[in-house]
């Protein structure tokens, strides 16, 4: 049902965790399945230095979290 990469980023997420003191953060909830995400951002001379993603939820939520996360570091 689910793709490969799907599956391998829902196994094997990147940036997951959480930065202890972020410049910024954003949580959303979707009421209808459940699925929850936080996603916080270190800034630096006005790049993204670190970032991170942390909640629960299905496959698809959590791999479509963890692959922007992945190409937004160091932009």
């Amino acid at each position: 049902m689910y793709s490969e990469i799907i599956l391998d980023y829902y196994r094997n997420p990147r940036n997951f965790g959480t930065i202890a003191k972020p410049d910024a953060e954003a949580h959303e909830v979707n009421p209808l399945c459940g699925d929850e995400v936080t996603v916080q951002l270190k800034i630096k001379g006005g790049k993204v230095e670190e970032i991170k993603f942390s909640g629960k939820g299905c496959a698809i939520s959590q791999a479509a979290t963890s692959m922007p996360c992945e190409h937004i570091e160091g932009k």
